[in-house]
């Protein structure tokens, strides 16, 4: 209960700060939410399931072109281009997960590497379909008659589109679905003698990780108008992965901190651009070594020392 407070400073701030913001601000924070969707994605399927996936960028890749395709060449509405480019990247983490269900650790990271590699050498071996190094462009939706040109107005949609995805996740990951994940995470084994089912359960959980990937995918296409095979490589998966080692494992609100985090700290070091590497690795090193926990993990010693601390030392007696 003591979290309410804190979503709904947040929920304020997000709906009254961005129109007072400048163009750059709000197309920041368009960013954040993307990365937000991606990152509650792969929370889902590594914080909680417990399996590791180093291709979240092809997952992002298949909507981002899906999205392209469905609406430019077929002309299907970008209402319906947007689900349906989330659907088929779910379909191809579930044809992932088949190959990698008796797999684990190192070698099912080293899988999805490899789909990775597959996933952008079909982009680039295909231009006729996908436009190959050149890339493709993309337009603005139109609601209502009224199309989203600024930045401001595609930022509305990104956090209704977040914030119900959000929703959506929260009350997955409560679900005998989401207690299945933590299931086979925690002990393997005793989930099956539970009952659970590893290769149903394994092949769910790449879905759902897939389907955010393919959202967040289709509607980075739409922030920023062009897209090319380079920004869904090996950098952008690994940078992903910083987004919930930051924020914290298997926490919702610790995956958005840490994408928040993660999509700002570039714009910190445009400076020092020669540097930012290093400093990634060095930031990973730390959450690893020091901070396991990730941001989440902080907020929440923190709040345990002020918030639970007076009410000790008001002689409160617990049972």
């Amino acid at each position: 209960m003591r979290a309410y407070p804190a979503w709904i400073v947040l929920a304020i701030l997000l709906l009254v700060v961005p129109p007072f913001a400048g163009a750059y601000p709000v197309y920041l924070l368009n960013l954040i939410l993307i990365s937000g969707l991606v990152a509650v994605g792969l929370n889902i399927l590594t914080g909680n399931a417990g399996l590791i996936s180093l291709c979240q960028a092809s997952f992002m890749a298949i909507g981002t072109y899906s999205l392209a395709l469905l609406t430019g060449r077929y002309g299907l509405s970008f209402w319906l281009a947007v689900p349906a480019a989330g659907l088929i990247a779910a379909a191809c983490g579930a044809l992932l997960a088949f190959p990698a269900m008796r797999l684990s650790s190192m070698f099912l990271g080293l899988t999805t590497l490899g789909f990775l590699e597959i996933t952008q050498t079909l982009i680039t071996e295909f231009p006729g379909l996908t436009g190959g190094v050149r890339g493709i462009q993309t337009a603005r939706p139109s609601f209502f008659g009224h199309v989203l040109e600024t930045d401001l107005d595609l930022y509305w949609l990104l956090l209704a589109v977040t914030a119900f995805l959000v929703f959506v996740a929260a009350n997955l990951l409560k679900s005998p679905v989401g207690r299945a994940f933590d299931a086979i995470r925690t002990s393997p084994v005793a989930a099956q003698s539970l009952g659970i089912s590893l290769a149903r359960t394994k092949v769910i959980a790449f879905a759902v990780s897939a389907f955010y990937a393919g959202i967040a995918g289709a509607l980075y296409a739409t922030a920023v108008g062009f897209v090319d095979p380079t920004e869904f490589g090996t950098d952008t998966s690994l940078h992903q992965i910083t987004f919930i080692v930051v924020g914290g494992l298997g926490s919702l609100a610790g995956g958005l901190l840490g994408a928040a985090v993660m999509t700002v700290l570039p714009e910190l070091l445009r400076g020092v651009q020669e540097w930012a590497d290093l400093v990634y690795a060095l930031v990973l090193l730390v959450f690893l070594i020091v901070l396991p926990g990730g941001l989440v993990g902080v907020f929440r010693l923190v709040s345990h020392r002020f918030v639970r601390a007076p009410s000790a030392a008001g002689g409160e007696t617990r049972p």
